[in-house]
Parts: structure tokens; C-alpha cells; sequence
């Protein structure tokens, strides 16, 4: 990445994301300077929540790399770590990317990626305890 490249966030959303977990970031990183956020979806699919519809989504599985991938948390993280095409997505961004974090539940979505093995690992206080069971400290 040169001194001219921006800074490329990712937001990989899912059905039952928590809209705050994503906004909330988003909304910090959009206003940066040289920060180029990217919100993707499976198959670029529109992501509705609570009333609200995220369309105009990229394509998840068309997104080779990022610096940052910043996996929101959700009641649907259960459903997003069965889904096989959204956790081999993650698994391949986090291959190359240069910060790897999550919002509450999403590091439930970066273990279940293989992604919090022997490391120390936060979450929602009434997920935490599902952890350990992705190798998390």
C-alpha cells in the first residue's frame, strides 16, 4: 500500500447483524481521510434489519483484499457461521488483512473462522462464554 492508497475498511454484513455494531463504525471511518469504507454482503444481497434495508452491497466473494476487516456482531452471527460462503470470505480477507477486528458478537464469527485461536478475545457478556469453544482466551 503506497502513501497514496486509502485505507480500505471492510464491513462484511449478514442477515441479523446488529445495525449499531455496523453503523456506529462506519459512520466513524466514512469521515476519515484517506479511508476507503467497503460494506459487502453474500452475493452483494441487500441486508435487511429491523426495518431498515442496506442495499447496493458488494460482493462479499469479489472482494480480494483489505486493510481492515471490522466484522459486526448480531443476534444472526449463528447463522452467519453456517453459512459457508460468508466464513471462507472471512477467512481469506484475514489471510492479507492488516487489522483483523470485530464489534460484540462478530468475534464469535472470527473464531468460528479459525481466526481467535490461543488469542485474547472479547464479546457481548452474555455470548463470552462460547468463546473458549474457538480456542479464544
Amino acid at each position: 500500500m503506497s502513501n497514496s492508497d486509502p485505507l480500505t475498511i471492510l464491513f462484511p454484513l449478514y442477515p441479523g447483524v446488529t445495525e449499531l455494531d455496523f453503523t456506529g463504525p462506519y459512520q466513524f471511518f466514512v469521515r476519515l481521510p484517506g479511508v476507503k469504507p467497503i460494506v459487502a454482503s453474500v452475493e452483494g444481497k441487500p441486508v435487511t434489519l429491523e426495518g431498515l434495508n442496506f442495499s447496493g452491497l458488494v460482493p462479499l466473494e469479489q472482494i480480494e483484499r483489505c486493510d481492515v476487516l471490522c466484522v459486526p456482531g448480531g443476534r444472526g452471527c449463528t447463522d452467519a457461521i453456517r453459512e459457508p460462503r460468508y466464513l471462507s470470505a472471512i477467512r481469506s480477507l484475514a489471510e492479507t488483512a492488516r487489522y483483523i477486528t470485530s464489534v460484540c458478537t462478530g468475534s464469535l464469527i472470527l473464531g468460528a473462522a479459525g481466526l481467535l485461536e490461543g488469542k485474547r478475545a472479547a464479546c457481548h457478556w452474555a455470548w463470552r462464554e462460547f468463546l473458549p469453544l474457538f480456542g479464544a482466551e
